[in-house]
């Protein structure tokens, strides 16, 4: 398929295609008039692609596993080596934004707490 084709089913741009052919996302075939042909698997790898980068992967890993799938040379173990850094990832940002509530929390009462006082206050010289 072309790539008006793709970007259609997709709903990725044709900026976006380009893209990742170019850092080796999605790999096309180049006819002699220049024109780009998409096998119809890049149109599931355009879709993992968007789904992976939804739950936070990075377009490197992205391209770490469809090479891996390619060249079928993705097993459980390797799997569970990305799954794995994945997770420790997730819950490092758990972690900083379990802090970052933390801290609004206070900012959000200790700010609370002083426009109450300074409205008291400014009451009383009234």
């Amino acid at each position: 398929m072309r790539i008006g084709e793709l970007e259609q089913k997709s709903g990725a741009s044709r900026h976006t295609l380009r893209y990742y052919e170019s850092v080796g996302l999605l790999s096309v075939q180049r006819h002699s008039n220049n024109y780009r042909e998409y096998s119809p698997r890049s149109l599931s790898d355009l879709t993992f692609i968007q789904q992976a980068q939804g739950m936070g992967f990075s377009l490197s890993e992205i391209r770490e596993i469809l090479q891996a799938q390619r060249d079928q040379q993705l097993d459980c173990a390797q799997g569970a080596l990305l799954v794995g850094r994945k997770l420790l990832e997730v819950e490092a940002k758990i972690a900083s934004l379990k802090q970052m509530k933390r801290f609004l929390r206070s900012e959000k009462k200790r700010l609370e707490d002083s426009a109450a006082e300074q409205a008291l206050n400014a009451a009383r010289q009234s």
